[in-house]
Parts: C-alpha cells; sequence; structure tokens
C-alpha cells in the first residue's frame, strides 16, 4: 500500500502544488469571488517585490563588474583594493563624527586605560624601550643633603619621597624638590625684562620625618626598633610601609606616614643585608611581597599588607653571606651569594632555582666575591664584583653574557714612601717592582626597569651611566652622571658624547689624571635608587590643575630621578677607601649623607635650544 512517504518526490511536489493551488473554501466567503482577489492581489504584488530586487542585484551586480573590470583593465592589485575600502571606511567615520560629535570623556578614559596596560606591560617585562641614548647624563644637576647622622648604608625612593638608614639606627624620610623647565624665552625678551626675577627653586630634598633606636609603640608601650646598625632598606610599591634591616637581626616594617614601627620580625639569624619589594602584588597573596636576603644564607618572603604583616618561606641554597637580593618578576628573586661568587633565579612558586657561576679566571684580576645584582626582567639581569666587574646574564645561559672589566677604574698607586720602609729608593723601586693598582669594586648596582638604563658606584666618587644593546647582548659605556657640562642648555653634540665615551671607556685611567675633572661624590657609594620621572595624567571627568608651568606656558620637566647613599665607610665594614683616591680638602675622607641627581631628556634639551633662537 504506497503511502506519502513511499511516493517519488516529482509527485510528492505535483501534489502539493495541487494542494495549494485548491481554492480554500470558508464559510460566508465564495470561492469564485473576493477570496480569489485577494489572493490574486496578493501574488501580483509577491511577483513584484521579488522582480525588484532581481534587478537592483542585477544592476549591482553590472555595477560591480564594470568597476572590476576598469579596475582590472587599470592593472590594479589587490592591495590597492583594500586601500580604497580602508579610505573609504575613514571618510564613513569622518562623517558620523562631524555629524553626531564625540565624547571627550571617553577618549581620555581609553587614553588612561591605554597608559596603565603600558604601566603593567612594564612592570611584567613585556615593555622593553631605548632610552639611554636620549638621556643627557653628563648635564645632569645635582644636590648633596645630609643629617647628623654617621655612614649612608642604604636609600629607597617612592616619589617623591626618599628614605635613607644610616650606621646609627637612625631612619629619615625625605621630600624631594620637583624640578622644573627653564622658561621658554620670548622672540624679543621683552617679558623678561619687565617680570620680576622669579624665586629660586629648592633643590635639595626636606626632610620629613626623624627616627633613631627604639621607641614605645602602642598601648603595651612596647619598645621596638634596631639596637645595632641598619643595613637596608625598601618601600612597597604603593608607599604605604617601609622595611628595614640591620646588624641586630631584626626586620622592621615601618608606616611610612609617621614612620612608627608596626611590626618586628626576628627569624633571621644574622645580619639582614638586603631587601627588595615586587613591584607589584601577586596573585596568590593578599599583600605586597617582600624578599629579605641574610648574612645566615637564607632569603625569607614575607606578605605585607594592612590586615596584617606575615612570614611565607625561607629559600636554601646559598653557601656564604647573601649581599643583595632584588626582585625579578611575579613570585620571583635573584640574589648573589658574596663569596660563593653564585647567582640566583629563586622560583617561589616551583619552590626551584637556577644557579650561575662567576669567577671566571680568564679574567686579569680574579674575582672573589659578587656583591651587587639588579634585574633587567623578564629573563636578564647584571651583576658587580670585587674585581671591578659588571656582567650581564641571561636566565638561559649559566655564564655572563658579557664582562665589563674595571669598570671604575683602578686606585693610583701610593707614593713610594708610603708604602716602602727602605730608606734606599733603589731597594724600594726593586721591592715594589711587582705592585700593580687595584681595581676600585663595585658596591653599588641598580636599573630602570623595562628601560636599557644600568647605573653603577663605586668609590671613584662617580656614578656611572651604562646602556644595554637592543639585542641585550653587550653593555656600552654612557660616561659619569653629571660629569659633563653642568650647563643644561649647552649643546651636546654626539660627537662630544662619542668622544667623552671613549675616554671613559678607558679602565686603566685613574681619577687623579682623569679629564673628568673634580669627582661629584665625596664618599663611597653605599646605595642607588632611581626612577622615572612622567607627567601625571588627569583622571576621568576631572579637568587637570593649571600648576605654575603650565601657566607659564613652560614645558613640564622630564627625565630620571637618581637618588644616591654616601659614606665615609663602607656599609658592610668599617674601612675608609674614598681616600684611596688622595682627595684634596676638608672632604678628601669623604662625606656622610646622600645626593640626588636630574637627569633631562636631550629631545628636550635640544628643544629648548631651538626655541632660543
Amino acid at each position: 500500500m504506497s503511502s506519502f512517504f513511499t511516493l517519488p518526490a516529482s509527485q510528492r511536489k505535483r501534489k502539493r502544488e495541487d494542494r495549494a493551488g485548491a481554492p480554500s473554501k470558508k464559510r460566508g466567503v465564495d470561492a469564485d469571488g473576493d477570496a480569489r482577489n485577494k489572493s490574486g492581489r496578493k501574488t501580483r504584488e509577491r511577483d513584484e517585490s521579488i522582480s525588484g530586487s532581481d534587478d537592483e542585484d542585477a544592476e549591482s551586480v553590472a555595477s560591480a563588474e564594470g568597476e572590476s573590470g576598469s579596475e582590472s583593465d587599470e592593472g590594479e592589485t589587490a592591495a590597492d583594493r583594500r586601500l580604497k575600502l580602508a579610505e573609504r571606511y575613514l571618510d564613513n567615520v569622518r562623517d558620523e563624527v562631524d555629524d553626531y560629535g564625540f565624547d571627550a570623556a571617553e577618549i581620555d578614559r581609553d587614553l588612561i586605560a591605554e597608559r596603565l596596560k603600558e604601566d603593567v606591560d612594564e612592570f611584567k617585562g613585556r615593555v622593553y624601550r631605548q632610552i639611554a641614548s636620549d638621556l643627557a647624563f653628563p648635564a645632569a644637576s645635582h644636590a648633596f643633603f645630609r643629617a647628623d647622622t654617621h655612614t649612608t648604608t642604604s636609600i629607597a625612593v617612592h616619589a617623591p619621597y626618599v628614605y635613607t638608614v644610616s650606621k646609627d639606627r637612625t631612619l629619615i624620610k625625605w621630600e624631594l624638590a620637583t624640578p622644573s623647565a627653564a622658561p621658554t624665552p620670548t622672540a624679543n625678551g621683552a617679558d623678561g625684562a619687565s617680570k620680576r626675577a622669579p624665586r629660586p627653586q629648592r633643590k635639595k630634598p626636606k626632610q620629613v620625618r626623624f627616627t633613631r633606636g627604639l621607641q614605645k609603640v602602642g598601648e603595651s608601650a612596647e619598645d621596638q626598633g634596631h639596637t645595632k646598625s641598619i643595613l637596608s632598606v625598601a618601600v612597597s610599591p604603593s608607599g604605604k610601609f617601609v622595611a628595614t634591616g640591620g646588624e641586630d637581626n631584626k626586620l622592621i616594617i615601618w608606616d611610612a606616614a609617621t614612620l612608627t614601627p608596626v611590626q618586628t620580625f626576628a627569624q633571621h639569624r644574622d645580619s639582614v643585608s638586603g631587601l627588595a619589594f615586587a613591584r607589584h602584588i601577586s596573585t596568590m597573596s593578599s599583600g605586597e611581597q617582600l624578599f629579605s636576603g641574610s648574612n645566615d644564607r637564607t632569603i625569607k618572603t614575607w606578605s605585607i599588607s594592612t590586615a596584617g604583616h606575615a612570614y611565607v618561606e625561607t629559600l636554601f641554597g646559598h653557601q656564604d653571606n647573601v649581599t643583595s637580593v632584588a626582585a625579578m618578576t611575579i613570585d620571583q628573586c635573584i640574589s648573589v651569594g658574596a663569596r660563593d661568587r653564585t647567582a640566583r633565579l629563586w622560583k617561589v612558586v616551583e619552590e626551584s632555582q637556577l644557579i650561575f657561576r662567576g669567577g671566571s679566571s680568564k679574567n686579569s684580576y680574579q674575582e672573589h666575591n659578587i656583591d651587587c645584582i639588579a634585574p633587567l626582567p623578564p629573563t636578564h639581569f647584571v651583576t658587580g664584583s670585587d674585581n671591578g666587574s659588571i656582567s650581564l646574564w641571561t636566565m638561559h645561559k649559566k655564564k655572563p653574557l658579557y664582562t665589563i672589566p674595571n669598570a671604575h677604574g683602578f686606585d693610583p698607586l701610593p707614593p713610594l714612601e708610603d708604602h716602602s720602609p727602605e730608606v734606599d729608593r733603589e731597594t724600594a723601586l726593586r721591592n715594589a717592582r711587582f705592585m700593580r693598582p687595584m681595581p676600585r669594586w663595585i658596591t653599588a648596582l641598580t636599573t630602570v626597569p623595562g628601560t636599557d638604563v644600568v647605573l653603577s658606584g663605586s668609590w671613584d666618587g662617580w656614578v656611572r651611566a651604562w646602556k644595554v644593546s637592543e639585542d641585550k647582548r653587550t653593555i656600552i659605556p654612557l660616561g659619569p652622571v653629571g660629569g659633563g657640562s653642568t650647563d643644561p642648555d649647552a649643546p651636546d653634540t654626539p660627537s662630544k658624547q662619542l668622544e667623552q665615551s671613549l675616554a671613559f671607556a678607558n679602565p686603566r685611567q685613574s681619577l687623579t689624571n682623569s679629564h673628568e675633572g673634580e669627582p661629584v661624590v665625596k664618599g663611597v657609594i653605599n646605595g642607588i635608587a632611581v626612577f622615572e620621572r612622567r607627567a601625571e595624567s588627569a583622571k576621568p571627568n576631572q579637568v587637570p590643575s593649571k600648576s605654575k608651568s603650565t601657566q607659564n606656558n613652560t614645558p613640564e620637566a622630564r627625565g630620571l630621578c637618581i637618588a644616591v647613599a654616601v659614606g665615609k665607610e663602607h656599609r658592610l665594614g668599617r674601612y675608609k677607601c674614598y681616600s684611596n683616591n688622595y682627595s684634596k680638602g676638608p672632604t678628601s675622607e669623604g662625606r656622610n649623607g646622600a645626593m640626588v641627581f636630574e637627569v633631562p631628556f636631550l629631545s628636550e634639551k635640544h628643544g629648548r635650544a631651538e626655541d632660543a633662537t
């Protein structure tokens, strides 16, 4: 028996057509009357709409074929066609903006969001900016500031505040002075003659808070504070907390606003010699991450937050004192172990470490200690040694990629009568024939994360700047900071920079015969802290405040701010080595205090020079 599902497709189709064409009989309506007229009108309207759309499609296809034919005749490529489509799209966007306008607040929000994204990428090491060649290091201005303290052992900065610690258990909070750009001269110069001369700007930081020794804290009146020399200091990325470590084996967390001790940790068994905060908060912890290195050969991690401070973990591996520690990325830090001549990259979450061994016998001066380390996230770092060498490392290789020997030169040989008791001069010369000058070891090292800038310090009287190459395989000397012309408007030609760099690159050049002139830093550089000065952006739906520089139509100063801890003695010893330079005057043995350098950009300096002309 046949059914609908067993019939051929052609018969089913005819059956549907017959059923559709059959007139529908409704109650009260004549099949040959109004219903037939209505169905006829609907059919004609549908046919007309279909025919109209077909005509439009045919015209569009014809026009497209004509255009393509004309374009193909002209020899237009696919790239040219895409360019035309992009131009048409931009024209449509312009027409829409002209008709409806745009929202300035929304654009500001987009710009701020983009800036925040750039900051996050920079913190995570995804951004690498080449700015070292654009900075005028020789033209940097400097200012010395001090309090009545002993040797300054360490320094930390969180704009606009600087924190210094010293061997007499002193912690001081300073406020940096904001540098102002030079006023742009007018064409006729009449305004400068008519107006009163501006008040000289403050260059030295201003002391805000001061604390020394023990303090009674809380309702219990418990004494908290350091009882021996403070060796290291670090400030949290949020600027709310300051951490200090000293020879009394204590790690103390301070309130940055009032410099009152919040909590004291005594888990370390020896002096706390290095401290470093992670640059951003880890997603696996509720607070800011702190790393502490100690002479007990361990590194400890801490969680610092307003809810409470807690000890997290201890890292073992070094065979000697941990003299320096620095944060690399999230839950990663790097450290050096002095006489074990190793640098180690610690992966806290993975509970693993990578070991990098120094002490190459190829150097003319043997490397005994690696004392300083600074990060170049995400995969590189630099170290400084007691033989005066600065080495560039990568986590993918166990040996240094590049090494600059004797980066800060040599101490000059003392006079013959000072180191030989022989009365006969010929005998004294014969006994001293094997003497050679000793290199100045690296006492401080830091980097500007996300850039190619490296700064180092010793006791030669200079903070020296270095540039990491674009491929991150070599280090190029840039010269001392503040060692050139002190006039910020003096032109700095490329030939002059090359001459200074070549003269600076001579490692055997002593301070006495150096063309660099009188040293700027009078003492041993025990620490360097740096941050990049940037223009502040306005918040969404907020009008930027008009500062004095904006009202006077003067460009806002930008560049690097370098803070340096200076002392008569090295931070880890009682020996004085700045006197080895045989400097003269009342500061021949050095000074205790700190210095701040303001390094401008070459573009701004050249821009001011062009305006003046």
